[in-house]
């Protein structure tokens, strides 16, 4: 069982991304009052902001779950989410966005796993080296 561990947990937290993402793109308004109040220096809007935020979480969430460039997204989306806590501070918000980066960071610290691209891709090279 053990060597399903990291498949579990790139999947888990790529359909967790997956989520927020698509939560911020269909209902962008109720992710608001989320935002910290630096947003407003910002030269954008906080819906614009909100809706970048929920495509950069969908898009990176679903590489996450096919496993393609496995390492570079997990260690993007885990700066995100320290990002995220950091700026929140310390509340249930905070808290949950730190715990999910140290998961991102466990994913980021192994590498690809069984069932994503980078294996298939992996592989696809190794046999293509020795024909």
């Amino acid at each position: 069982m053990q060597p399903f561990a990291p498949v579990v947990m790139r999947i888990a937290l790529g359909l967790v991304m997956f989520w927020f993402g698509s939560q911020q793109i269909t209902s962008p308004v109720s992710w608001i009052g989320y935002l910290p109040e630096w947003i407003d220096k910002l030269p954008i809007s906080k819906m614009n902001f909100v809706y970048m935020n929920g495509l950069f979480e969908l898009v990176f969430g679903a590489l996450l779950i096919a496993g393609f460039y496995t390492r570079i997204v997990a260690g993007l989306l885990s700066l995100h989410l320290f990002g995220i806590a950091f700026s929140v501070g310390y509340n249930e918000i905070g808290v949950r966005d730190f715990g999910l980066s140290m998961a991102l960071i466990s994913i980021f610290l192994h590498g690809s796993s069984a069932w994503s691209l980078d294996e298939y891709f992996e592989k696809r090279k190794l046999e293509n080296k020795t024909i």
